[in-house]
């Protein structure tokens, strides 16, 4: 794997940049944040990630590190591709967009191009607890309360997700979990769900 490329940037979009390294050009697909973080000309170090296709292969250009682990974070979660990966680090920073995910900002995600609610409400689903890692920007926010972790976290998640699945929004799938909770135990995902109905219209 190759994982960074140090060399000068010969060409540049706001989609991607080349970069020459002993005589060989690269040609890296990058967020608009990466690219404008790049002067032609000049000697960088670009950090990058391969991705390899049936028909394909393309290299995706990093500015730093913190940038390609939220780019393979977005990558993880279910009905991202490349492109709306690339297109959220292209509005936002990693810091804001770990910010984002943490507070569970719905709208702030959807502001991106190629996002839907849906989309948003999965990305917050599956990425709340992988974003610890990515420091956040004081400038963003003071104070970040962070998810505390339950006994029923896991079932919790996969009933989410799955009642999303189904049709219902972040909200109503959370708020239909936290009333099951609150009449009694549950013990299995399955029966999560199914109690969750009667909170459901």
């Amino acid at each position: 794997m190759i994982d960074f490329i140090k060399g000068k940037v010969l060409q540049k979009t706001l989609e991607y940049v080349i970069v020459e390294n002993s005589g060989m050009g690269y040609k890296l697909l990058v967020s608009q944040n990466t690219s404008k973080n790049l002067n032609l000309d000049e000697d960088y170090t670009v950090y990058t990630k391969l991705i390899v296709r049936e028909d394909d292969m393309l290299l995706v250009g990093f500015y730093d590190i913190s940038e390609r682990d939220m780019f393979e974070l977005l990558m993880s979660v279910s009905k991202v591709g490349l492109k709306t990966a690339l297109n959220v680090l292209s509005l936002y920073t990693p810091s804001k967009i770990a910010y984002f995910i943490t507070t569970g900002d719905v709208n702030a995600l959807s502001k991106v191009s190629g996002v839907a609610k849906k989309t948003s409400e999965m990305l917050i689903l599956q990425l709340k607890d992988k974003v610890k890692n990515i420091a956040v920007d004081n400038n963003v926010a003071s104070d970040i309360v962070k998810p505390v972790a339950t006994k029923h976290q896991s079932q919790d998640e996969d009933a989410v997700e799955a009642l999303i699945s189904l049709g219902f929004t972040l909200k109503e799938a959370q708020y239909a979990i936290d009333k099951v909770l609150e009449h009694g135990e549950v013990s299995t995902t399955e029966e999560i769900i199914k109690k969750s109905f009667a909170y459901l219209r």
